[in-house]
């Protein structure tokens, strides 16, 4: 699979929102994008995506530009969205379903890959429960299920694991992560530190700009490796999601086992 190349990229609307932006997303790793709310983040996934013309420079895949002036993604690429864009009178299965099935994927053979997707985020006992009727964590994993199940060579995940407790992130991660070991272009969007620290390379916006750039580090991520396969391993119960309690002030939360270990170790 390719690389991402993005070369001078300024996106406009009344006011600059991306502003000379370069980088490489590449093939097989997992790359963060980090930055305050209104940065930039979601600008760029929706340029590297194709979702967006740039007013200025161009976003390439396999060496053909991502934008291809119908504002619908390329076969190759996924998405899994901030705001999930599931269909709440359909079930969890046939929102999963129906992704596969708008890539020319058999009605019953699209079915049975869908539940095998939920089965990955541990929900398949939620296949034929309506959208609607689920909590945000659910949805979420429901939204992530649909953008990994295509096998796309770019997947792109905007605040994927806003939702989740810590068992339910690290789960995330390690699918993440799988797609990553086939050969993808995975690209995280996130505000989260330990979501930053479980990826091979991080960039920053502010303000639409480019402000830190750390080139894949290629460390062991063993915290984040994907789970066995069912044939692998007994089949792990779900992870609850969490109660929600009425808004509070959260206690410090202890990030201490997502930091990588001090070199030689």
């Amino acid at each position: 699979m390719s690389d991402v190349q993005v070369r001078g990229v300024r996106y406009e609307v009344d006011r600059p929102l991306l502003a000379d932006i370069d980088l490489v997303l590449r093939a097989g790793e997992m790359t963060a994008l980090s930055g305050p709310s209104g940065s930039g983040k979601t600008t760029l996934l929706s340029i590297v995506g194709g979702l967006l013309e740039p007013t200025a420079g161009e976003a390439t895949y396999d060496g053909a530009p991502t934008w291809r002036g119908t504002g619908d993604p390329r076969p190759e690429v996924a998405f899994v969205l901030q705001v999930y864009g599931l269909v709440p009178i359909l079930s969890a299965r046939e929102n999963v379903s129906v992704a596969l099935r708008a890539r020319g994927v058999d009605p019953v053979e699209a079915d049975e890959q869908a539940l095998a997707a939920l089965t990955r985020f541990h929900i398949a006992d939620l296949a034929d429960r309506q959208v609607e009727e689920l909590s945000g964590g659910q949805m979420q994993r429901v939204a992530l299920a649909r953008g990994l199940c295509v096998g796309a060579g770019v997947l792109l995940a905007d605040e994927p694991t806003s939702e989740l407790d810590e068992g339910n992130r690290a789960l995330v991660l390690g699918e993440l992560r799988r797609e990553a070991e086939r050969g993808a272009v995975v690209v995280v969007a996130t505000h989260d530190p330990a979501v930053v620290e479980a990826c091979d390379a991080h960039h920053a916006l502010d303000d639409g700009r480019l402000v830190d750039h750390t080139e894949p580090v290629h460390l062991a991520h063993t915290r984040f490796r994907p789970e066995p396969s069912a044939s692998e391993a007994p089949a792990t119960p779900p992870v609850a999601d969490p109660v929600v309690a009425p808004a509070q002030d959260p206690a410090p939360r202890d990030d201490s086992a997502f930091r990588r270990p001090p070199a030689g170790r």
